[in-house]
């Protein structure tokens, strides 16, 4: 993607403009109070660093947010390579069934790897899922003897009760 010279955010409406305020007020009405949001932004669409609102506003997002990288907003090589794969294959778990591409993907980051092998890699989405496969792989590792209580008490299972 070419450079592009920026000349900075471009404000056309009162924050939060009409359109925001809408739905602001369905968000209040319909979705959980558990979601945290700092600023009123209401995102409708994203090219590089440039997040452009519900009424036309553009800020820089400095923050990339949950599952951006640092490519930015809507690469047209990250878009294009989404595009192929939902074409392929929209989702399967490789905790149920074994999968090509994440042994391709493993074989790759094995070469590049700055220590020795043999390498095995996990693949998750969280920092939840990481400790989980923590907790699981101590199980696997000292046959078993690891506290049930210890990984009940972390998954929130009610009824364990506290040491």
């Amino acid at each position: 993607m070419p450079a592009k010279t920026l000349n900075g955010p471009h404000i056309r409406t009162a924050l939060p403009g009409p359109n925001a305020k809408r739905v602001l007020e369905g968000d209040e009405k319909y979705i959980s109070p558990s979601y945290t949001r700092s600023y009123p932004l209401v995102a409708k669409s994203g090219r590089g660093i440039v997040v452009t609102d519900v009424d036309g506003n553009e800020f820089f997002d400095f923050s990339s947010g949950i599952a951006v990288t640092s490519t930015g907003h809507c690469h047209p090589e990250v878009v294009a390579a989404i595009q192929k794969q939902a074409a392929e294959l929209i989702h399967m778990s490789g905790t149920d069934f074994y999968y090509e591409s994440l042994v391709t993907l493993a074989e790759r980051l094995s070469k590049i790897a700055p220590m020795p092998g043999p390498h095995k890699f996990y693949y998750g989405n969280s920092g939840t899922e990481a400790i989980e496969c923590a907790l699981k792989l101590a199980r696997y590792h000292t046959s078993g003897r690891t506290s049930s209580r210890s990984t009940a008490r972390f998954m929130d299972v009610p009824w364990v009760p506290s040491p």
